[in-house]
């Protein structure tokens, strides 16, 4: 886990995040902070910032870059050891769908009850996850010597049943859920991460779903764009799908603000 949290794809994505701070900050919370690949950059970005990391893994903390501006904090959501309004930012780079699928619906909501009460006046949050693109059908093709990797993936695959269905010339019908999950797990699969990845999905919930959760929590969105294509996967794997059809980006970037009492 601490060399695919290592990998040079993730750096546009934490750039995003962190070209997202316009204003200045005293102090950041980065939850599931993982080897701090975020909570140190953000600390070269604002050298007069507190940047906090906290995470479940004392192993992965442990492979942290010391720098004096950071603290590593061991510990889990939806519980968060910190005072309120102890905050000014609070960022959540790829967790709240792990959040989601091991604890619940219910730990996320509290997670981001939370993380409201942890943010100063005008407190600001910005989330980076997956989302789910919807079940419209696509078309595709794979390698030949691929195949039997897209029946172990649908064999080994827990949080839902995947079907697909061969059509003429040997393209593939999948909805674009699965193919999204597919593709962006399969080099999981005989790996030592093989069980967590097939026990998650990455297409956790929609815009509207994500945001009503952010809402309901206490904050008002001010931002979402959508981030990072699939044309990695697909030219790693060697897939083709439909020359007509347009492929969703795989991440939404979210920011929000912390409602004020009259809001």
């Amino acid at each position: 886990m601490a060399e695919l949290l290592a990998k040079a794809h993730r750096n546009k994505r934490l750039s995003a995040v962190v070209a997202c701070i316009t204003r200045d900050v005293s102090s950041i919370l980065d939850l599931g902070c993982g080897i701090g690949a975020l909570a140190t950059r953000l600390a070269d970005t604002f050298p007069s910032t507190l940047v906090v990391g906290i995470d479940r893994s004392r192993y992965l903390l442990s492979k942290m870059k010391k720098k004096k501006t950071v603290s590593r904090i061991l510990g889990d959501m939806p519980t968060l050891p910190f005072r309120n309004q102890s905050f000014d930012l609070v960022v959540a780079v790829q967790v709240l769908h792990e959040i989601f699928h091991f604890k619940g619906p219910k730990a996320l909501n509290r997670t981001l009850q939370n993380v409201s009460g942890l943010l100063k006046k005008d407190g600001e949050l910005v989330i980076l996850d997956h989302f789910n693109p919807g079940d419209a059908p696509i078309s595709f093709k794979i390698p030949e010597e691929m195949r039997n990797k897209l029946l172990e993936f649908q064999r080994k695959f827990k949080p839902r049943k995947i079907t697909y269905y061969e059509s003429s010339e040997g393209w593939l019908r999948i909805s674009l859920r699965d193919f999204c999950d597919f593709v962006t797990k399969i080099w999981a699969l005989n790996s030592e991460l093989e069980e967590e990845e097939m026990s998650e999905t990455h297409t956790p919930f929609t815009h509207q779903e994500l945001k009503k959760l952010v809402q309901d929590a206490g904050f008002r969105i001010t931002h979402t764009i959508n981030l990072t294509s699939l044309d990695r996967h697909l030219k790693y794997y060697g897939i083709t799908v439909e020359p007509a059809t347009r492929l969703p980006n795989r991440h939404i970037l979210l920011q929000a603000r912390k409602r004020g009492e009259r809001e």
